[in-house]
């Protein structure tokens, strides 16, 4: 592969120093072969420079990715906001509700609704959610409100107060060791 580029580099050159009019001929054809030399030597000469671009979109594609992701998943409106019987939403759902269409960046002001069990569900769930939305923002354009499959982690606040009520009476007592006592 070398032998080949420093024949055509050669070739070129000679080409071009008038000591061979076939040459000169054969590397001046208008872009042929000659000029794709010319221009890979220089690319090669050049690396990486005119990759780094190409290198860094690549990775900050990925992060963009993730934080679409998150903001999705921030955004949704889970099975815990909901009343588990009528599919209404509770007063933690409307307060996250309320905080994203109000407080959250103007671009990422859009609302994901966990689907339900069954079809009647989601719609009851889509409704609750849209009549909130609506009561936040009467007048003008109201944010977009898509319907997902894939729950926001988390749990309800009943669960976590029993959690933190639990740990917090079974830490025992603090009591020195015998031999932190003697002097």
């Amino acid at each position: 592969m070398s032998r080949t580029i420093i024949l055509t580099v050669s070739l070129c050159a000679v080409g071009f120093l008038g000591l061979s009019a076939s040459a000169q001929q054969y590397c001046s054809d208008g872009g042929g072969f000659c000029q794709q030399s010319r221009y890979d030597y220089y690319r090669n000469k050049m690396w990486p420079l005119p990759f780094r671009a190409q290198d860094t979109r690549a990775v900050l594609d990925h992060f963009a990715v993730q934080r679409n992701n998150g903001w999705k998943l921030h955004n949704t409106i889970g099975a815990s906001m909901f009343d588990p019987t009528t599919q209404q939403l509770t007063d933690s759902g409307k307060a996250q509700v309320r905080w994203i269409v109000t407080r959250a960046p103007l671009d990422r002001r859009v609302v994901f609704v966990l689907q339900g069990d069954a079809p009647n569900q989601t719609a009851a769930r889509v409704e609750s959610t849209q009549l909130a939305i609506s009561e936040i923002i009467p007048v003008g354009p109201l944010p977009q409100l898509y319907v997902t499959d894939q729950d926001a982690p988390g749990s309800s606040g009943v669960y976590q107060t029993a959690i933190t009520r639990a740990m917090q009476t079974s830490v025992p007592a603090p009591r020195l060791t015998a031999a932190a006592q003697t002097p």
